[in-house]
């Protein structure tokens, strides 16, 4: 895990990182130049539970510089950096439509992503109709694109 400030206050908004990951997560700081006495708690705990992990932690994000985010901009962000690896990998984006489905429903149905979301129903409905993979894969690779372009008509930038 490399320390990306912006997806880590999204994982941890979302309680994607256990407390069994938090040592890693703090060595992951230190390793991208932050310092400080609780980052270095917490990357010295050996198998935490949460409760240590709970008293850290919020000296742990003052130190590394994270606030704390709202679930629907965590799923946001995560949908978004979904489609910035989905695109730079030139992977297929119909291998992902459930994982955007299921962020659109975290973040309760938010119009930011909506699109994105809709993409699983989307290649259901293109199949029974008789659309091609490869028509629908490049309707999927442009609802990605206009995801993470800023300044694309329907496309709110929390981001």
């Amino acid at each position: 895990m490399s320390f990306d400030p912006r997806i880590v206050e999204a994982k941890l908004a979302l309680g994607m990182i256990g407390a069994e990951e938090m040592p890693e997560l703090a060595c992951d700081a230190l390793e991208a130049g932050l310092d400080g006495a609780n980052i270095l708690r917490m990357a010295a705990l050996i198998r935490p539970s949460g409760w240590e992990t709970d008293q850290i932690l919020p000296r742990f994000m003052i130190e590394a510089g994270l606030k704390r985010i709202s679930y629907e901009e965590a799923c946001i962000r995560l949908a978004r950096q979904l489609a910035r690896r989905i695109l730079a990998e030139e992977l297929d984006p119909l291998d992902y439509t459930r994982d955007f489905e299921l962020l659109w429903i975290r973040a309760n149905y938010s119009a930011a992503i909506q699109d994105a979301g809709l993409l699983d129903d989307q290649k259901a409905t293109a199949e029974y109709i008789g659309q091609t993979k490869a028509e629908l894969r490049n309707y999927a690779t442009d609802i990605l694109r206009a995801l993470i372009t800023p300044g694309e008509p329907g496309v709110e930038i929390l981001c």
